[in-house]
């Protein structure tokens, strides 16, 4: 897909956007539980000892330790280094004077995104090499309510079963990151396809802890690399029900030195494509020396 930009110039990036209805399972009845093998998400119980989530040097010092503790513990990895976190809320995108009133978050909050995507692409490669060390390595996001005291009624996020998408349906999306200084990154689109199996967890509590898996050195299948996800509207959610508040949170399990590394990595890199749909060359690829 062409940068979001291209669309005040043609509406070519807006057009290739369609709505379809799918069907969403409550993964709670799933027997047996997704796993981040079979599915390449899971729900655990974590009770935080983490009681500000706005406080930046409490979740550095508290927070980021739990969850690395949780993912040596799940992969098995030798090393677990935390990237950043971002707070999203169901208050960014209300208008001035709605009645459960704006209001401000820690850390700059973003508004609750909607749109299927998965956050990491192999261009973003080259950009890990300082944090992985010449070793394999696993990235994850770690997504739970920010409030102690509140579920997550409203918007929820949805997973796709990483085994259900085709890879044919994967779509590389020229994107910028949403930091404070904007960059480039591709990042990857889903086309509609109906064998795509999608679940959520409804009313997550504050102790439960949704991880997902954003990309994989060690995988040869790009669709098992990553899980694609969204938030999504449930229906008959009652009116007075909290709007949401959720921390994100993106780590890397590192296991042992990757042998091959650089041919690897261009061969992951070789899947993307360098030209737009009209034929045109994407300025955002970027290819591994």
């Amino acid at each position: 897909m062409p940068p979001p930009e291209s669309m005040s110039e043609n509406a070519e990036r807006q057009t290739m956007y369609y709505r379809r209805p799918i069907n969403i399972h409550d993964a709670r009845e799933q027997e047996p539980a997704p796993s981040l093998s079979t599915h390449g998400f899971t729900l655990v119980e974590h009770e935080t000892q983490c009681t500000d989530m706005s406080d930046q040097a409490m979740v550095n010092s508290i927070l980021y330790k739990e969850y690395a503790q949780i993912l040596r513990d799940l992969t098995g990895c030798a090393k677990v280094r935390v990237t950043q976190h971002q707070y999203r809320n169901g208050y960014g995108g209300l208008p001035v004077g709605h009645p459960r009133g704006a209001r401000a978050t820690p850390n700059g909050s973003e508004g609750v995104y909607g749109g299927i995507h998965s956050d990491v692409t192999p261009y973003s490669e080259p950009g890990w090499a300082p944090l992985v060390d010449g070793r394999h390595f696993q990235v994850f996001n770690f997504w739970q309510s920010s409030d102690p005291t509140k579920p997550i009624q409203i918007m929820p996020l949805s997973l796709c079963d990483m085994d259900s998408v085709d890879p044919s349906d994967m779509i590389y999306a020229d994107s910028w990151n949403q930091t404070k200084i904007p960059r480039k990154l591709v990042s990857f689109r889903l086309a509609f396809n109906n064998a795509q199996r999608w679940y959520y967890y409804p009313n997550m509590q504050p102790n439960e802890l949704l991880i997902f898996k954003q990309y994989d050195s060690m995988e040869e299948s790009p669709n098992r690399r990553c899980v694609y996800h969204g938030a999504i509207d449930v229906p008959n959610v009652p009116d007075d029900a909290p709007l949401r508040e959720t921390i994100e949170v993106r780590l890397l399990a590192l296991f042992g030195t990757e042998q091959d590394k650089a041919e690897r990595v261009r061969r992951f890199q070789a899947q993307i494509p360098v030209e737009l749909p009209d034929g045109t060359p994407s300025e955002w690829v970027v290819r591994y020396p």
